[in-house]
C-alpha cells in the first residue's frame, strides 16, 4: 500500500512539477483540476480513493539478482507499469521540461506539451485535454528588414505629399539612408527657403516632423528626388549581394544608401571586402550593376 501511495503522489507531482511557476497557477487549476467533479471522475476511471489511496489491481512481483533488486508495478486500465521506471523517466521530463522554460522561444509552450503527452503515452497514462500551459517566455520581436521594393514606393509617396512640399518641387540634400531596420533618414532642402535644410526620419509607415541642420555647399550636393526611385534600393542589395557571393570572405550587405555630389547621385555600398581580394562595384541610378572589377 506504501509504494501505490508513492506512486499516487508522483502522479500528483507530475500535474503540479509540469506547470510549476506562479504565472501559471491559473493554468494548472483549470486544465488539471477543473472542479471536483472531474477530480472524482478521474479518481473512479483509475481506481483512486477520496483519500488517494489505489483500489485497483495491484501486482509485486521480486526478482534474485545481485544487488537482490525489488521490481514493483502496478495496473492501470489493464496496463502493468513498472513505477522506477516511471519515477526516472519523470525525472528526465522534469530535466527536459525545465530545460525547455529557459529556452526564449515562443513555441516552448507546445514543446512541452509534446514533452508531457510523449511521457504519458509511453506511461499508458490518460492523456486527457490539451494542457494550457501559461509559461512567461520572453516575446521575442521578429527581426525588422528593409522595407520590400513596394512598401519603399509607399515611402516615397507619402513624403511627397507632404503638406509643406505640396505643388513644389522636393530637392534632397547630401543623401538617403535604408536601414535594415526598414527606417529610412534623408536631409530635404527647405520648401520656404533655399538656403535651409531639414532632416527627416521615416519609420512604422511615418514621416517624423522636420529638424533643422546645417548645410554645407548646398550647389554641389542636391539632388531633385523626381529622378530617385526608392524602390531601387532592393535592387542595389540584391545585385551587391550576388557579387558578394563569388568573393571569399565577403559579407552581405542589408542596407544600402545614396550619396549626393556635383549634382550626381551614387549608390551604395561601392565595395566588397573578401578574405584575400577587394572590388570595386558601381550601380546605374536604377540599381542594376554598371560595373565590377577587382582593385
Amino acid at each position: 500500500m506504501k509504494n501505490i501511495k508513492h506512486f499516487y503522489s508522483l502522479i500528483v507531482l507530475f500535474s503540479l512539477l509540469t506547470l510549476s511557476c506562479r504565472q501559471i497557477t491559473q493554468s494548472v487549476d483549470e486544465t488539471f483540476h477543473p472542479n471536483d467533479s472531474l477530480v472524482k471522475k478521474y479518481n473512479k476511471e483509475n481506481h483512486f480513493g477520496t483519500n488517494g489511496e489505489y483500489t485497483g489491481t495491484t501486482k509485486t512481483s521480486t526478482t534474485t539478482s545481485v544487488q537482490r533488486r525489488q521490481e514493483k508495478t502496478i495496473v492501470i486500465n489493464g496496463d502493468t507499469v513498472n513505477t522506477p521506471e516511471m519515477e526516472l523517466k519523470a525525472k528526465e521530463m522534469f530535466h527536459d521540461i525545465e530545460l525547455l522554460k529557459q529556452q526564449k522561444d515562443p513555441v516552448a509552450a507546445e514543446k512541452i506539451q509534446k514533452r508531457v503527452n510523449d511521457f504519458l503515452k509511453e506511461m499508458k497514462l490518460p492523456q486527457g485535454a490539451k494542457t494550457n500551459i501559461g509559461i512567461e517566455i520572453p516575446a521575442i520581436k521578429a527581426k525588422k528588414r528593409l522595407l520590400s521594393a513596394k512598401e519603399l514606393e509607399q515611402a516615397e509617396n507619402k513624403l511627397k505629399k507632404l503638406p509643406q512640399y505640396r505643388n513644389k518641387e522636393i530637392i534632397v540634400y547630401e543623401s538617403i539612408h535604408f536601414y535594415e531596420d526598414g527606417s529610412i533618414n534623408l536631409a530635404l532642402q527647405h520648401p520656404g527657403n533655399p538656403k535651409y535644410v531639414d532632416k527627416y526620419h521615416y519609420k512604422d509607415g511615418k514621416w517624423s516632423e522636420p529638424e533643422p541642420v546645417i548645410a554645407r555647399n548646398m550647389e554641389r550636393r542636391t539632388f531633385p528626388l523626381s529622378e530617385i526611385h526608392f524602390a531601387d534600393a532592393q535592387q542595389v542589395i540584391k545585385n551587391y549581394n550576388v557579387k558578394a557571393a563569388q568573393v571569399e570572405g565577403a559579407k552581405p550587405t542589408s542596407d544600402a544608401y545614396i550619396t549626393i555630389w556635383d549634382n550626381g547621385m551614387r549608390w551604395n555600398p561601392r565595395s566588397i571586402n573578401g578574405s584575400r581580394e577587394r572590388y570595386d562595384i558601381q550601380f546605374n541610378n536604377n540599381g542594376t550593376l554598371k560595373s565590377f572589377r577587382q582593385e
